[in-house]
């Protein structure tokens, strides 16, 4: 009986440990667009959560500011012991003042009626901080976006890069076999035969790093979409030519300019960051009006010779308390803290000239960077065809004795590499059109 007992858990524990292996070694296929790295992005982006957690914590620090307006209302329970009572002489007798024991309970509501606008002020300037946040939000997120595109089409270049030095490696190869050929029917030389394996030797190295990438390419875009790194991507798209730009691409440089002085979440939170200097030197010289506050307490108070206190023992009383409170001196603190409202101020205005310059920088990098790339790769496919044929016509030659083996090496070098640079140059021309994009801030816009 036991033998079976033992038995079955044994074999209880067998299935629960095979299932927990095997849900560890699951993994997820994840198949993905560049529209869907676009909306992953933005919702499981782990920056775009902390920022989103951080103007979530600026709405609630709006809310408490108003706080400040309502009337507070406070307990108070007393227990007291005083260990020596006062003792007053007059006229040769003594008297003692108070009892030993003391019990007090007390409500106390107030309610500042003038702070010197201290209050609006803070309210005010948490109110700008939120709208500020918010704008970061909207950065970040343009930004994430930018970095995951151009890291999903990266993927796709190293892909497109792979398939072009497999294809410089079965060439590299092929000739290799033929000069072989060549060199045991004693038609090529031993310098075409070791120019050949050099030739196949050289393509392996671009193999691997293409494929080393592509690897790394898909681990990073991985973290930036929050997928586990075990998961395996399914890249749907090829590397081509896209017009994202649309309407924009025969845009002026200056209506550029102005669409990211519209746009631009740097502008507006600089914008945002001067109005908080701005109040933050108010609320400095708020500080220096008098505070103006109204209380009211119930209290109920029991002086006991010992402690064995009981309700009726407690005497009921009532007060109302205005209290006028007037800064007179306090080292010159004020002073200060106004002066570095100032000056904080006065950095503020020259980061936002530093932010419009770097801005408009930026567009025209933009700008000109689309420019040549569009350029660029009409040349580069030109080049490609020319190479293409080139290699083409000097394998024929080859392989007729009209042409050496150096001809052939050539023209293998020369196609690879204009098919490379090729590749290259439809990622930069795709990638300079979002560049421009995000450097007028419509990035999310035009890709939503």
């Amino acid at each position: 009986m036991k033998r079976a007992i033992c038995l079955v858990v044994g074999l209880m524990l067998s299935f629960l440990s095979a299932d927990v292996l095997l849900a560890q070694g699951e993994k997820n296929i994840v198949y993905l667009s560049w529209k869907d790295v676009v909306e992953i992005t933005k919702e499981n982006s782990l920056e775009l959560r902390s920022k989103r957690l951080d103007y979530n914590i600026q709405k609630l620090e709006t809310w408490k500011s108003l706080s400040n307006f309502l009337p507070s209302l406070n307990y108070q329970g007393i227990f007291q012991r005083n260990v020596e009572l006062p003792v007053f002489v007059f006229m040769g007798q003594r008297f003692t003042v108070g009892t030993p024991y003391n019990f007090q309970h007390s409500i106390v509501a107030s309610l500042p009626l003038f702070t010197g606008g201290a209050r609006w002020f803070n309210y005010d300037l948490q109110k700008t901080l939120r709208k500020s946040l918010k704008e970061e939000l909207k950065g970040k997120e343009e930004s994430v976006v930018y970095d995951a595109v151009a890291t999903y089409y990266s993927i796709v270049l190293a892909k497109e890069l792979i398939n072009t030095a497999q294809e410089a490696v079965k060439v590299a190869y092929e000739n290799l076999e033929q000069v072989k050929k060549f060199y045991n029917a004693g038609a090529a030389t031993e310098l075409d035969l070791q120019r050949a394996r050099s030739q196949y030797s050289s393509t392996l190295p671009a193999l691997e790093s293409a494929t080393t990438n592509y690897k790394l390419s898909k681990q990073r875009l991985k973290s930036l979409l929050n997928i586990s790194l075990g998961d395996s991507l399914v890249i749907s798209d090829t590397l081509e030519i896209k017009n994202v730009l649309g309407e924009l691409e025969d845009i002026s440089l200056e209506n550029l300019k102005s669409l990211s002085n519209e746009n631009r979440t740097e502008l507006k939170i600089v914008n945002y960051q001067s109005d908080v200097s701005s109040t933050g030197e108010k609320l400095a010289l708020s500080k220096f009006s008098p505070v103006v506050s109204l209380a009211a307490s119930v209290d109920h108070a029991a002086p006991l010779e010992n402690s064995k206190v009981q309700w009726r023992d407690y005497i009921r009383s009532k007060s109302i308390v205005l209290t006028v409170d007037v800064p007179l001196f306090e080292g010159g603190r004020r002073i200060i803290d106004w002066q570095i409202a100032k000056i904080n101020s006065d950095k503020i205005e020259i980061m936002k000239k530093q932010t419009e310059y770097a801005v408009e920088l930026d567009v025209e990098q933009s700008y000109y960077n689309f420019l040549e790339s569009e350029k660029n790769l009409k040349n580069l496919q030109d080049a490609l065809e020319h190479a293409r044929e080139s290699l083409r016509i000097a394998r024929l030659l080859y392989s007729q004795g009209m042409s050496n083996q150096l001809d052939v090496l050539n023209a293998q070098l020369l196609y690879s590499k204009s098919k490379t640079e090729y590749l290259e140059g439809i990622y930069k021309y795709n990638m300079s059109q979002m560049s421009i994009l995000k450097s007028t801030g419509i990035l999310t816009k035009i890709l939503n």
